[in-house]
């Protein structure tokens, strides 16, 4: 009678410890802050990222909409381009969360507008570009990209001039999107 004590003990034991591993178990802490309200890009027109006034501030013709296949799933996109002082600008759905843009190469974790966003800045052998990653829900991003394309009156445009107008673009998206968002 001695035996169903010991047996009983490691069956607790085991449970307990696959009790830990299961859903019950704390998921590791976002590097986000709680989002002010989730963002649904799943449909709405990402041309809507930036409106007619917001435009004209920024010397570009109506957006260019189009579509694409990522490895992660498709992705809407709206581009901009104003030749006359070289930046082009793109809004796009990811359909991963923003968090799958931490750690990478030259990226930082930060708040825009209350939601958070990866900063990454590139230049390979060309001109900046600075991407935003928008956590803008749990299984979708808003990824912004702002490219310098030709020199201006300084020489070649610094990231902090290409990445401030991100930061820009990026935070009337969030406020255009989520007001057009179903």
């Amino acid at each position: 009678m001695s035996r169903p004590a010991p047996l009983l003990s490691a069956l607790v034991t085991v449970g307990a410890l696959l009790a830990g591993c299961g859903s019950g178990a704390a998921d590791p802490a976002s590097p986000f802050p709680e989002r002010p309200a989730d963002i649904d890009v799943s449909t709405v027109d990402m041309c809507r990222a930036l409106t007619v006034g917001e435009q004209a501030e920024l010397g570009v013709e109506p957006g260019e909409a189009s579509t694409r296949e990522l490895s992660n799933g498709p992705t809407r996109i709206c581009g901009w381009i104003n030749y006359d002082d070289g930046y082009s600008y793109g809004v796009q759905t990811i359909a991963d969360g923003a968090v799958v843009a931490v750690g990478g190469a030259d990226s930082t974790v930060d708040v825009l507008d209350g939601y958070g966003v990866v900063v990454e800045s590139t230049d390979g052998t060309s001109m900046p570009l600075c991407t935003l990653y928008v956590d803008v829900s749990d299984v979708e991003a808003i990824r912004v990209q702002v490219r310098a394309t030709k020199d201006d009156a300084s020489g070649i445009p610094s990231f902090d001039t290409v990445c401030g107008r991100a930061r820009d673009v990026a935070s009337k998206a969030i406020r255009n999107l989520g007001a057009a968002a179903p």
